[in-house]
């Protein structure tokens, strides 16, 4: 392709056909038709409060690009908002073919309509700066409930679901051949299907209807970076059991393999919660068919300890992610 502003012909065929299902631009125009969404009940005529979560590229998922739309819809729902429209921005490299851009269009689209959301604009261009495709997905919301991201003294820390099934599953879809001659088939590929715990909307609406709790999504830097930043953000310590988080032992296979650290790999589709009813909560998410485990104390000073059996150790600021690392290890 050449470098620039696509044009028109491929723009409506490979695009915005692909996006809109069929809402083709005949003037070239990259807006689709997006519906008029009613105020919420008793805001009639004022305008909601709007939240945007833009997304970049994400570790170990470079060539599925599309698995951003989850991620910038779990950043909204985790933000207390409902996903409403999405936008999309991209530079291609000069060798990407009119075929492999029609067929991520595809699956961006496929990846909007699990969580029911449109495009509203698509930009894509190309460039001789870049090596590969770069996207970029910015969700857009509408406040629909608070932002409980605050922590305080003598609340329990739950984590919903096990830590890094995302990271895992992207370890295991860019080395599977050299997995396979060390571990048996059986095990690569359950490991390779933790991606579809990704989605958060579920795991969130369970834990609101629960009530009560601070909460906090996963995602890059793992476990140990999402604590610290949730300590940080509220001023508060924490006491945490290692051995209590949750996690598979596909992943800690998996880490060893690769020599990471299970504990900063990407944790898309997990949360940390902060609750004062850690064993109450944990059941009502049993309840439901989501698996929680309680982790630890948050404690009324800086401390940040971890604790594994009887070491015992501080919580390191926020790390680069180890996908990052294995990343840049494969590329040197």
């Amino acid at each position: 392709m050449k470098t620039g502003e696509l044009t028109d012909s491929v723009k409506n065929r490979t695009v915005f056909r692909q996006l809109y299902k069929g809402l083709v631009s005949n003037t070239g125009n990259t807006r689709s038709h997006m519906p008029e969404r009613a105020a919420p009940e008793g805001q009639s005529g004022a305008l909601p409060e709007q939240v945007i979560s833009t997304v970049g590229p994400l570790p170990g998922y470079a060539k599925m690009p599309w698995r951003q739309v989850t991620a910038a819809a779990n950043s909204l729902v985790a933000d207390g908002a409902e996903p409403q429209t999405l936008l999309l921005q991209g530079l291609l490299s000069k060798d990407t073919e009119e075929s492999a851009l029609r067929e991520t269009m595809r699956r961006f689209a496929a990846e909007a309509e699990i969580f029911g959301l449109s495009f509203s604009d698509a930009n894509i261009q190309v460039s001789g700066c870049v090596s590969m495709p770069q996207y970029f997905v910015t969700g857009t919301g509408t406040r629909c409930g608070p932002a409980r991201r605050i922590l305080s003294p003598g609340q329990e820390l739950v984590v919903v679901r096990q830590i890094g099934l995302a990271g895992t599953a992207a370890l295991v879809w860019t080395h599977e051949t050299g997995l396979l001659e060390h571990f048996p088939t059986w095990l690569v590929e359950r490991a390779k299907g933790f991606d579809r715990w990704m989605p958060i909307t579920e795991a969130v609406g369970a834990v609101n209807h629960f009530g009560g709790c601070s909460m906090r999504r996963i995602a890059q830097g793992g476990i140990f970076n999402a604590l610290w930043e949730m300590a940080d953000l509220s001023g508060v310590g924490l006491e945490v059991d290692l051995r209590k988080i949750p996690v598979y032992q596909e992943t800690i296979e998996i880490c060893e393999y690769f020599d990471v650290n299970p504990y900063y790999l990407y944790s898309e589709g997990a949360l940390l919660v902060g609750t004062d009813r850690a064993e109450a909560l944990t059941a009502a998410l049993a309840d439901a068919g989501i698996f929680a485990a309680a982790i630890g104390m948050v404690t009324d000073g800086n401390d940040r300890v971890i604790y594994n059996g009887e070491n015992r150790r501080y919580l390191d600021r926020p790390q680069q992610d180890e996908l990052w690392k294995v990343s840049e290890k494969k590329n040197r």
